[in-house]
């Protein structure tokens, strides 16, 4: 593995060995091979020994339960890539040629993004099922909803250089605030350059129903740092399931 490689896929995991091995096959299988992988356990130790068993050459680092937001930024910090991606341990890439695909569709500076299908799983009544996911991204439409999967994003890692680290006080909406944030520093945005990402949408997950309430707050507190106007709570399923219409 080079020194400083193209791609740094960075993978926050927290005590889901299981899902997180999904998650790295999807990685091996990729045609595009100039990257490092980051597992950054934000758990009990689980995702680091599953990760390293996975493949010795996997860097993982450990947070102590710091949080994902910080977990992410840990990443980044630490990262050697010329550009970023983030792969949750519950999701994955369905088609071994969506790196090569996404690199290749756009200019070096741009933030490059993919579609996808969202995919109901664990003890859910349905299951299985799966809804198409188009993502999108303007100046106008990224101040009334988030319609990009963070799994689907790739960006120059020196962008954080000139702007900073995720914001940790925004632990359910810390992908919009970074997206809006570089709309403002004027960073080009570029796609749908793929449709392989696969996002897993679970009872247990942070933007299930049951954290409603802790959303709502976060989202206002988002809607306050940036000016925007009243936002609906939503999430990537149930933008998928209104049919990704434009509000």
């Amino acid at each position: 593995m080079p020194d400083f490689p193209a791609l740094s896929i960075i993978i926050p995991t927290k005590d889901r060995p299981e899902l997180l091995v999904r998650a790295l096959r999807s990685v091996a299988a990729q045609t595009f091979g100039d990257h490092e992988i980051l597992v950054v356990d934000d758990g009990d130790g689980s995702g680091s020994a599953a990760a390293e068993a996975f493949d010795p050459v996997i860097r993982t680092l450990a947070t102590g339960g710091a949080g994902q937001v910080p977990a992410r930024n840990l990443g980044v910090s630490l990262a050697r890539g010329e550009r970023i991606a983030f792969l949750d341990d519950d999701d994955w890439w369905a088609e071994p040629g969506h790196l090569a695909a996404m690199l290749a569709g756009g200019p070096r500076h741009a933030l490059l993004y993919a579609s996808g299908r969202i995919v109901a799983e664990g003890e859910r009544p349905d299951a299985g099922t799966e809804m198409p996911f188009v993502a999108h991204a303007d100046a106008q439409a990224i101040r009334r909803d988030n319609r990009l999967l963070i799994p689907g994003v790739i960006y120059p890692r020196a962008l954080h250089g000139n702007l900073g680290p995720f914001d940790d006080s925004l632990p359910f909406y810390w992908d919009w605030d970074w997206y809006l944030r570089l709309f403002a520093a004027d960073v080009d945005f570029v796609g749908p350059l793929s449709e392989a990402v696969r996002i897993s949408a679970r009872g247990d997950s942070v933007s299930a129903d049951g954290n409603a309430q802790a959303r709502r707050a976060n989202l206002d507190r988002l809607a306050a740092k940036h000016g925007l106007s009243e936002l609906v709570v939503r999430n990537h399923e149930s933008i998928a399931r209104d049919g990704n219409t434009m509000s």
